[in-house]
């Protein structure tokens, strides 16, 4: 290669480096009105109903400028290298459109178009014949910003019925289904794109349960409602109140007679048990309107609130002493147990881990529904932004939690409330889950045939990954079985009295070779096999 050659490799680099400087100021450029635009568009969760056109009509001229931008990135691109420059703006221009098309909806309720995009957000970067080979919107970046449309519309479903607007999540649950049958009919190639379309059928299920569970509140309020104009209920009072004046205040036998006192005796009693069968569907009416309404709370709260980071994690230096005695327990506390260990030929029925629904259900049919108190590790989900994202909780972030309770006796949903109380001193935060997200421990205080009891469950061999309690925290971590409760009494080591909690010696991952004694009852499939 001569000195020629050299310097023209060297000049092609510096203005690949020099075009790349002048793309990334106008990608930036374009996420500073992005970002403006997406937090102007986020109050809708906070604004009234007649206020959102006010809002919406704010958001359009930062929404227009934006065509500014996009014209003087396609200006900087060279000829016929659209797709090599593409993924230095692709993130800010799905943002660009989703914001786009949130303003649609909220305007007209129907889709935006990709010309429609286009034509907002580029004066039309589809039909100038100069740019179709510099810059477009693909329709993968399309189709991106649709399903983040869908993920805000789930949010913005829940938090409407807050905001008094009942008839939004229908309107909503409608558009978004529409919208899954047109996904569905696509043969999406992209990995990435097909993961995110996989999100819809949550974010439908979530508006599905807002609509179900508001559709019974506002059911059991009606019936409330009816209940007290029916004028009977006063009639039946003020007949009493009535008898009960004309009823002698002492033992004197009034003018009429034994008879007449009788006779004002049982139609006290009539109106009596009237008003008490009237009081008693009325207690029924108001204890069913707030299990409703508690269930709708915690689906309208679950949403907006931050994953907690200071929990009682486990320590990554000064871990646990090596000494900790086979029975020492999580920050709980453990109560003594009665339990038979099967033999080792035994066998013992395995409750295997995955993620799909139906068979979460067919593997824990024996249990199901959970009951109230019942101790299991969940697997905490934070909000979803508008891109998609789930925040910054880890896959295998799992912490001790307790069943609350079912959601509309549905043995598939429950509301879970974190074991550890929050920082403020109240008690632990709450979520609406699935079986998906829960692995349910193994219940001591059941009876030693039951199928939630540790007899119930897999003993784990030696060499085994499981997901264990960390000692003295509230979260659980992957760990390898070292020895297991069996053997540790053939060893000597535990003598086998009914007394003593089974134990398995454990080795957690990233803790410095360290072994722990963990009880049995805090120890499962690790959920990642």
């Amino acid at each position: 290669m001569n000195a020629d050659e050299l310097d023209h490799i060297n000049q092609l680099l510096d203005y690949d480096v020099d075009l790349r400087e002048k793309i990334k100021d106008q990608v930036t450029e374009l996420d500073k009105k992005t970002r403006h635009l997406v937090g102007l568009l986020n109050k809708v969760h906070s604004t009234s109903p007649e206020s959102i056109p006010a809002l919406i009509e704010s958001a359009r001229p930062i929404l227009r400028s934006c065509q500014n931008v996009t014209a003087s990135l396609a200006a900087v691109i060279p000829e016929n290298q659209f797709w090599r420059w593409k993924d230095q703006w692709s993130n800010s221009l799905r943002t660009a459109i989703f914001a786009a098309s949130l303003v649609e909806f909220l305007s007209t309720g129907k889709l935006l178009s990709l010309t429609g995009a286009s034509d907002i957000l580029g004066n039309s970067l589809q039909v100038k014949n100069e740019w179709n080979s510099r810059l477009a919107i693909a329709a993968e970046d399309y189709l991106h910003g649709l399903i983040s449309l869908c993920n805000e519309l789930s949010r913005l479903a829940v938090n409407s019925v807050t905001l008094g607007n009942f008839d939004e999540p229908i309107r909503i649950s409608l558009f978004v289904k529409d919208l899954f049958a047109g996904f569905s009919m696509l043969n999406l190639k992209n990995d990435t794109l097909r993961r995110r379309y996989d999100s819809l059928k949550y974010d439908i299920k979530k508006i599905e349960e807002e609509i179900q569970c508001w559709s019974q509140a506002s059911a059991s309020l009606n019936k409330l409602s009816d209940l007290y104009k029916d004028p009977a209920h006063a009639d039946s009072v003020g007949r009493v109140n009535r008898l009960i004046s004309a009823f002698p205040q002492d033992d004197t036998l009034p003018t009429e007679g034994y008879e007449a006192v009788k006779v004002i005796y049982k139609k006290m009693q009539v109106g009596l048990r009237e008003i008490k069968t009237r009081t008693d569907t009325e207690i029924a009416m108001i204890d069913d309107a707030l299990e409703q309404l508690s269930v709708l709370i915690a689906l309208r709260k679950a949403p907006e609130s931050e994953h907690p980071e200071k929990r009682n994690k486990r320590p990554r230096i000064a871990s646990p002493s090596r000494g900790s005695t086979p029975g020492s327990t999580p920050f709980l506390g453990a109560t003594k147990i009665t339990v038979v260990p099967p033999k080792r030929e035994a066998t013992v029925p395995h409750i295997p881990f995955s993620r799909d629904p139906k068979a979460r259900r067919d593997a824990l049919q024996d249990q199901l529904p959970l009951q109230e108190g019942r101790k299991v590790a969940f697997h905490p989900t934070a909000s979803k932004s508008s891109n998609g994202n789930n925040g910054d909780v880890d896959e295998n972030t799992w912490i001790l939690a307790v069943i609350v309770n079912s959601i509309n006796q549905d043995k598939n949903r429950y509301i879970v409330q974190d074991a550890e109380p929050q920082e403020n001193g109240q008690p632990g935060q709450t979520w609406p889950t699935t079986l998906r997200a829960i692995i349910p421990l193994p219940d001591p205080s059941a009876p030693p045939t039951d199928p939630s009891h540790l007899n119930g469950y897999r003993q784990y061999a030696p060499g085994s990954t499981v997901m264990a309690l960390y000692p003295d925290t509230s979260c659980f971590y992957r760990a390898e079985v070292i020895s297991s409760p069996q053997d540790s009494q053939s060893s000597g080591r535990l003598a086998a009295s009914s007394k003593l909690i089974p134990t398995y010696k454990l080795k957690f991952e990233d803790d410095d070779d360290q072994e722990h004694a963990v009880a049995a009852q805090w120890v499962v499939e690790w959920p990642g096999q």
